[in-house]
Protein backbone atom coordinates (compact mmCIF):
# COMPACT_ATOMS: atom_id res chain seq x y z
CA UNK A 1 0.00 0.00 0.00
CA UNK A 2 1.53 3.27 -1.10
CA UNK A 3 2.14 6.24 1.10
CA UNK A 4 -0.51 8.05 -0.93
CA UNK A 5 -3.00 5.70 0.67
CA UNK A 6 -1.78 6.28 4.21
CA UNK A 7 -3.17 9.81 4.40
CA UNK A 8 -0.34 11.26 6.45
CA UNK A 9 2.90 12.29 4.81
CA UNK A 10 1.53 14.03 1.73
CA UNK A 11 -2.04 14.94 2.60
CA UNK A 12 -3.74 16.07 5.75
CA UNK A 13 -7.51 15.93 5.41
CA UNK A 14 -8.03 18.61 8.04
CA UNK A 15 -7.07 21.20 5.40
CA UNK A 16 -10.61 20.72 4.06
CA UNK A 17 -11.73 23.34 6.54
CA UNK A 18 -9.92 26.22 4.87
CA UNK A 19 -11.34 25.49 1.42
CA UNK A 20 -14.84 24.98 2.76
CA UNK A 21 -14.87 28.21 4.73
CA UNK A 22 -13.41 30.09 1.77
CA UNK A 23 -16.25 28.83 -0.42
CA UNK A 24 -18.81 29.87 2.16
CA UNK A 25 -17.71 33.47 2.38
CA UNK A 26 -17.16 33.96 -1.36
CA UNK A 27 -19.76 36.15 -3.07
CA UNK A 28 -20.61 33.25 -5.39
CA UNK A 29 -19.97 29.73 -4.19
CA UNK A 30 -17.56 27.79 -6.37
CA UNK A 31 -16.78 24.05 -6.33
CA UNK A 32 -14.50 23.43 -3.38
CA UNK A 33 -10.97 22.27 -4.13
CA UNK A 34 -8.48 21.13 -1.58
CA UNK A 35 -4.82 22.15 -1.40
CA UNK A 36 -1.92 19.90 -0.47
CA UNK A 37 0.04 20.08 2.75
CA UNK A 38 3.15 18.34 4.03
CA UNK A 39 3.60 17.09 7.57
CA UNK A 40 7.39 16.93 7.98
CA UNK A 41 7.52 14.54 10.94
CA UNK A 42 5.72 11.84 8.91
CA UNK A 43 7.97 12.02 5.85
CA UNK A 44 11.07 10.46 7.45
CA UNK A 45 10.56 6.84 6.39
CA UNK A 46 13.66 5.65 8.26
CA UNK A 47 11.95 6.59 11.52
CA UNK A 48 8.62 4.89 10.72
CA UNK A 49 7.32 1.67 12.30
CA UNK A 50 4.76 -0.55 10.55
CA UNK A 51 2.48 -2.75 12.68
CA UNK A 52 -0.10 -5.26 11.42
CA UNK A 53 -3.14 -6.78 13.12
CA UNK A 54 -5.29 -9.33 11.25
CA UNK A 55 -8.47 -11.27 11.96
CA UNK A 56 -9.07 -14.10 9.47
CA UNK A 57 -11.80 -16.71 9.18
CA UNK A 58 -10.80 -20.18 10.43
CA UNK A 59 -7.52 -18.76 11.78
CA UNK A 60 -8.59 -16.51 14.64
CA UNK A 61 -12.25 -15.90 13.70
CA UNK A 62 -14.86 -18.67 13.90
CA UNK A 63 -17.11 -19.71 11.02
CA UNK A 64 -20.17 -18.53 12.96
CA UNK A 65 -19.25 -14.85 12.65
CA UNK A 66 -20.98 -12.79 9.95
CA UNK A 67 -21.34 -9.44 11.74
CA UNK A 68 -18.38 -7.22 12.67
CA UNK A 69 -18.77 -4.27 15.03
CA UNK A 70 -15.89 -1.78 14.84
CA UNK A 71 -14.70 0.74 17.41
CA UNK A 72 -11.80 2.61 15.76
CA UNK A 73 -10.01 5.67 17.14
CA UNK A 74 -6.90 7.57 16.05
CA UNK A 75 -6.10 10.61 18.17
CA UNK A 76 -3.88 12.41 15.66
CA UNK A 77 -3.53 11.17 12.12
CA UNK A 78 -5.74 9.41 9.65
CA UNK A 79 -7.79 6.33 8.84
CA UNK A 80 -8.05 4.82 5.35
CA UNK A 81 -10.67 2.11 4.70
CA UNK A 82 -11.04 -0.20 1.70
CA UNK A 83 -13.05 -3.37 1.10
CA UNK A 84 -11.39 -6.49 -0.27
CA UNK A 85 -12.81 -9.35 -2.36
CA UNK A 86 -11.02 -11.77 -0.01
CA UNK A 87 -13.80 -13.79 1.66
CA UNK A 88 -11.54 -14.84 4.54
CA UNK A 89 -10.65 -11.37 5.83
CA UNK A 90 -12.78 -10.09 8.68
CA UNK A 91 -10.43 -7.25 9.63
CA UNK A 92 -6.92 -6.17 8.80
CA UNK A 93 -5.13 -3.13 10.19
CA UNK A 94 -1.76 -1.69 9.19
CA UNK A 95 -0.59 1.12 11.46
CA UNK A 96 2.34 3.36 10.57
CA UNK A 97 3.81 5.65 13.18
CA UNK A 98 7.12 7.07 14.32
CA UNK A 99 9.33 5.09 16.68
CA UNK A 100 8.73 7.63 19.44
CA UNK A 101 4.93 7.27 19.45
CA UNK A 102 2.75 4.60 21.04
CA UNK A 103 2.00 1.24 19.42
CA UNK A 104 -1.44 0.18 18.20
CA UNK A 105 -3.82 -0.98 20.92
CA UNK A 106 -6.10 -3.71 19.50
CA UNK A 107 -8.52 -6.22 21.01
CA UNK A 108 -11.33 -8.49 19.83
CA UNK A 109 -14.25 -10.39 21.32
CA UNK A 110 -16.64 -12.93 19.79
CA UNK A 111 -20.24 -13.34 20.88
CA UNK A 112 -22.17 -15.84 18.76
CA UNK A 113 -22.25 -14.53 15.19
CA UNK A 114 -20.83 -11.13 16.17
CA UNK A 115 -17.19 -10.03 16.32
CA UNK A 116 -16.34 -6.89 18.30
CA UNK A 117 -13.08 -5.20 17.23
CA UNK A 118 -11.55 -2.35 19.23
CA UNK A 119 -8.54 -0.49 17.83
CA UNK A 120 -6.89 2.68 19.11
CA UNK A 121 -3.87 4.51 17.75
CA UNK A 122 -2.26 7.54 19.32
CA UNK A 123 -0.46 9.22 16.39
CA UNK A 124 -0.08 7.77 12.93
CA UNK A 125 -1.74 6.42 9.81
CA UNK A 126 -4.16 3.50 10.09
CA UNK A 127 -5.00 1.52 6.95
CA UNK A 128 -7.98 -0.82 7.34
CA UNK A 129 -9.04 -3.63 5.00
CA UNK A 130 -12.49 -5.17 5.44
CA UNK A 131 -13.80 -8.33 3.73
CA UNK A 132 -16.70 -8.99 1.41
CA UNK A 133 -18.33 -11.79 3.43
CA UNK A 134 -19.12 -9.76 6.54
CA UNK A 135 -21.60 -7.05 7.44
CA UNK A 136 -20.03 -4.09 9.27
CA UNK A 137 -21.24 -1.63 11.83
CA UNK A 138 -19.58 0.74 14.26
CA UNK A 139 -17.75 3.99 14.90
CA UNK A 140 -14.67 5.54 13.27
CA UNK A 141 -13.15 8.52 15.02
CA UNK A 142 -10.20 10.88 14.73
CA UNK A 143 -9.64 13.76 17.11
CA UNK A 144 -7.32 15.70 14.83
CA UNK A 145 -6.93 14.44 11.25
CA UNK A 146 -9.01 12.75 8.61
CA UNK A 147 -10.71 9.66 7.26
CA UNK A 148 -10.88 8.25 3.73
CA UNK A 149 -13.33 5.49 2.83
CA UNK A 150 -14.09 3.87 -0.53
CA UNK A 151 -17.23 1.73 -0.90
CA UNK A 152 -17.48 -0.58 -3.90
CA UNK A 153 -19.03 -3.94 -4.72
CA UNK A 154 -17.38 -5.64 -1.73
CA UNK A 155 -18.75 -3.19 0.84
CA UNK A 156 -21.60 -4.27 3.11
CA UNK A 157 -22.32 -1.71 5.83
CA UNK A 158 -25.22 -1.48 8.22
CA UNK A 159 -24.30 1.82 9.90
CA UNK A 160 -21.04 3.73 10.32
CA UNK A 161 -20.64 6.76 12.57
CA UNK A 162 -17.66 8.87 11.43
CA UNK A 163 -16.30 11.70 13.56
CA UNK A 164 -13.55 14.29 13.38
CA UNK A 165 -13.80 15.57 16.93
CA UNK A 166 -11.72 18.75 16.90
CA UNK A 167 -10.36 19.55 13.45
CA UNK A 168 -10.34 17.39 10.33
CA UNK A 169 -12.37 15.97 7.53
CA UNK A 170 -13.67 12.97 5.63
CA UNK A 171 -13.47 11.80 2.02
CA UNK A 172 -16.18 9.27 1.09
CA UNK A 173 -16.38 7.66 -2.36
CA UNK A 174 -19.34 5.51 -3.47
CA UNK A 175 -18.62 3.12 -6.34
CA UNK A 176 -20.82 0.64 -8.26
CA UNK A 177 -22.24 -2.25 -6.27
CA UNK A 178 -21.83 -0.68 -2.84
CA UNK A 179 -24.23 -1.77 -0.12
CA UNK A 180 -24.75 0.54 2.84
CA UNK A 181 -27.70 1.52 4.97
CA UNK A 182 -26.49 4.65 6.74
CA UNK A 183 -23.31 6.67 7.18
CA UNK A 184 -23.25 9.54 9.67
CA UNK A 185 -20.39 12.05 9.53
CA UNK A 186 -19.87 14.63 12.26
CA UNK A 187 -17.15 17.26 11.82
CA UNK A 188 -16.44 20.00 14.31
CA UNK A 189 -14.12 22.17 12.21
CA UNK A 190 -13.31 20.86 8.74
CA UNK A 191 -15.17 19.39 5.83
CA UNK A 192 -16.63 16.45 3.94
CA UNK A 193 -15.88 15.53 0.33
CA UNK A 194 -18.43 13.11 -1.10
CA UNK A 195 -18.00 11.43 -4.48
CA UNK A 196 -20.87 9.33 -5.85
CA UNK A 197 -19.58 7.72 -9.04
CA UNK A 198 -21.56 4.55 -9.71
CA UNK A 199 -23.76 2.72 -12.21
CA UNK A 200 -25.71 0.92 -9.47
CA UNK A 201 -25.86 0.29 -5.73
CA UNK A 202 -27.18 -2.77 -3.91
CA UNK A 203 -29.76 -0.98 -1.76
CA UNK A 204 -31.04 2.38 -0.57
CA UNK A 205 -28.56 4.36 1.51
CA UNK A 206 -28.58 7.50 3.66
CA UNK A 207 -25.60 9.81 4.21
CA UNK A 208 -25.81 12.42 6.96
CA UNK A 209 -23.19 15.14 7.33
CA UNK A 210 -23.09 17.61 10.19
CA UNK A 211 -20.35 20.26 10.06
CA UNK A 212 -20.11 23.05 12.62
CA UNK A 213 -17.52 25.14 10.77
CA UNK A 214 -16.55 24.11 7.24
CA UNK A 215 -18.60 22.49 4.55
CA UNK A 216 -19.62 19.70 2.20
CA UNK A 217 -18.42 19.31 -1.38
CA UNK A 218 -20.40 16.74 -3.37
CA UNK A 219 -19.80 15.32 -6.85
CA UNK A 220 -22.35 13.05 -8.55
CA UNK A 221 -21.93 10.93 -11.67
CA UNK A 222 -24.53 8.13 -11.74
CA UNK A 223 -26.81 6.14 -14.02
CA UNK A 224 -30.02 7.94 -13.04
CA UNK A 225 -32.19 4.98 -14.13
CA UNK A 226 -30.48 2.88 -11.47
CA UNK A 227 -29.60 5.42 -8.78
CA UNK A 228 -31.65 8.35 -7.57
CA UNK A 229 -29.72 10.95 -5.57
CA UNK A 230 -31.18 13.68 -3.37
CA UNK A 231 -29.57 16.49 -1.39
CA UNK A 232 -31.26 18.25 1.49
CA UNK A 233 -28.97 20.81 3.08
CA UNK A 234 -29.20 23.72 5.46
CA UNK A 235 -26.55 26.38 6.11
CA UNK A 236 -26.81 28.81 8.99
CA UNK A 237 -24.17 31.30 7.81
CA UNK A 238 -22.73 30.83 4.31
CA UNK A 239 -24.49 29.39 1.29
CA UNK A 240 -25.54 26.51 -0.98
CA UNK A 241 -24.47 26.10 -4.59
CA UNK A 242 -25.76 23.60 -7.18
CA UNK A 243 -24.01 23.40 -10.53
CA UNK A 244 -25.36 20.13 -11.92
CA UNK A 245 -27.94 20.04 -14.73
CA UNK A 246 -29.03 16.52 -13.71
CA UNK A 247 -30.72 17.87 -10.55
CA UNK A 248 -33.97 19.77 -10.09
CA UNK A 249 -35.42 21.50 -7.04
CA UNK A 250 -34.96 24.65 -5.01
CA UNK A 251 -31.75 26.33 -3.82
CA UNK A 252 -31.27 29.32 -1.55
CA UNK A 253 -28.44 30.58 0.63
CA UNK A 254 -29.80 28.78 3.67
CA UNK A 255 -31.58 25.75 2.21
CA UNK A 256 -31.21 23.33 -0.66
CA UNK A 257 -33.65 20.60 -1.72
CA UNK A 258 -32.78 18.90 -5.02
CA UNK A 259 -33.12 15.48 -6.65
CA UNK A 260 -31.91 13.79 -9.81
CA UNK A 261 -34.36 13.94 -12.72
CA UNK A 262 -35.22 10.24 -12.49
CA UNK A 263 -35.25 10.02 -8.70
CA UNK A 264 -38.76 8.62 -8.21
CA UNK A 265 -38.35 5.76 -10.69
CA UNK A 266 -34.74 4.84 -9.89
CA UNK A 267 -34.08 1.29 -8.73
CA UNK A 268 -32.25 2.44 -5.56
CA UNK A 269 -31.66 5.78 -3.91
CA UNK A 270 -28.90 7.63 -2.07
CA UNK A 271 -30.21 10.43 0.12
CA UNK A 272 -27.77 13.02 1.44
CA UNK A 273 -28.70 15.25 4.38
CA UNK A 274 -26.24 18.00 5.33
CA UNK A 275 -26.30 20.58 8.09
CA UNK A 276 -23.61 23.27 8.17
CA UNK A 277 -23.22 26.01 10.74
CA UNK A 278 -20.65 28.40 9.29
CA UNK A 279 -19.59 27.36 5.80
CA UNK A 280 -21.02 26.11 2.55
CA UNK A 281 -22.42 23.22 0.52
CA UNK A 282 -21.58 22.65 -3.15
CA UNK A 283 -22.98 20.09 -5.59
CA UNK A 284 -21.51 19.51 -9.04
CA UNK A 285 -21.00 16.71 -11.54
CA UNK A 286 -17.39 16.04 -10.61
CA UNK A 287 -14.98 17.41 -8.05
CA UNK A 288 -11.24 17.42 -8.00
CA UNK A 289 -9.73 14.41 -6.23
CA UNK A 290 -7.68 15.31 -3.20
CA UNK A 291 -4.00 15.44 -4.14
CA UNK A 292 -2.10 12.46 -2.80
CA UNK A 293 -5.10 10.12 -2.52
CA UNK A 294 -5.59 7.00 -4.59
CA UNK A 295 -8.80 4.99 -4.70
Amino acid sequence: MTMARTILGEVFVAILAFAAIYAAVSPILQPITFPRIQIPWFTDQANMVREQYSLVKDTNVSQNVNLVDLNITVKFGGVYIVFSDDAQIAFKAVFQHTRETAELDASRFEDGNKLQVNVQGETGSLNLTLGRNYQYNGSLSVRLGGLVMTLGQNANISKFAVQAKYFGGALLTIKSGASFEQIDMNIDVGGVQLNIDAQNVARNGIIKANVNIGGLSMGVQVDTAQIGVSLESTVDIGGNSVNHEGFIGSVSATHCSVKTLGYNSAANKIDVNANVGLGGVTLQQAIQQLAGFET
